[in-house]
């Protein structure tokens, strides 16, 4: 009888190992469960993609550019009361704007920051539409010329416009084609446009700004306006 009680206390403390252990096992499988997902995103996720950083960047890039050269762009406003840009290209008073814009025999104001400043015509070029002028004003801000030969597609660039408020205003876009001395870009605009200084992301002066009728930009190079200005 003792030996059969001993058998059966034998028994009875190896089911209760048995039991515990099964219940510790699912213990820890459920809490492998409840870990498996936060393993999984913090392991198994797609690396982040840094695009958005770049983007800010860029804008970050062009707001300073264009805070950095915007003084550059000049306000040519004509008898008939329109009023087109132009671009300041010597720190001594060279500045040029569209000879269409602005023709010969037209009377016109030019505008730096809002103030009104005399000036000359000195030359007209009517093959690269470019009409050149000397400004009274002998301390102009000028930004570097731009020095690759080879422009390339898809190049970032902005335009800057000026009115005789001293007002300025700005669109972006890029290259979208080069053929010879021409620059097409994807920007379009209207006609106030018109011989506006145009950059790259760095604010290297490229050339002044053709708006067709349908509105799209061109760019008169940077080459164009140095052999017309004889610089």
């Amino acid at each position: 009888m003792i030996k059969f009680k001993k058998i059966l206390k034998i028994a009875a403390t190896a089911a209760l190992l048995v039991a515990g252990g099964a219940a510790g096992g699912l213990i820890s499988f459920y809490q492998c469960v409840e870990l498996a997902p936060l393993y999984l995103s913090s392991t198994l996720s797609s690396p982040k993609i840094e695009k958005s950083e770049t983007v800010i960047q860029e804008n970050k890039a062009l707001k300073n550019a264009i805070a950095k050269v915007k003084n550059m762009a000049i306000a040519v406003k004509t008898g008939g009361g329109h009023t087109v840009s132009g671009a300041a290209i010597t720190s001594d008073g060279l500045a040029v704007t569209l000879n269409s814009a602005y023709p010969a025999g037209a009377a016109a104001e030019v505008f730096s920051a809002g103030e009104k400043i005399g000036f000359e015509v000195v030359k007209r070029d009517k093959d690269a539409n470019l009409a050149i002028l000397r400004l009274n004003d002998t301390d102009l801000f000028t930004a570097g010329f731009y020095q690759q030969e080879d422009l390339p597609l898809g190049e970032r660039i902005f335009l800057i416009g000026a009115l005789p408020s001293g007002e300025f205003f700005a669109n972006e876009g890029t290259v979208r084609a080069v053929s010879g001395d021409k620059i097409v870009t994807n920007i379009y605009e209207d006609a106030a446009s018109a011989g506006a200084p145009v950059f790259d992301i760095e604010g290297n002066f490229l050339g002044i700004a053709q708006v067709a009728e349908s509105g799209q930009v061109a760019v008169i190079s940077v080459a164009k306006i140095k052999k017309a200005a004889d610089l």
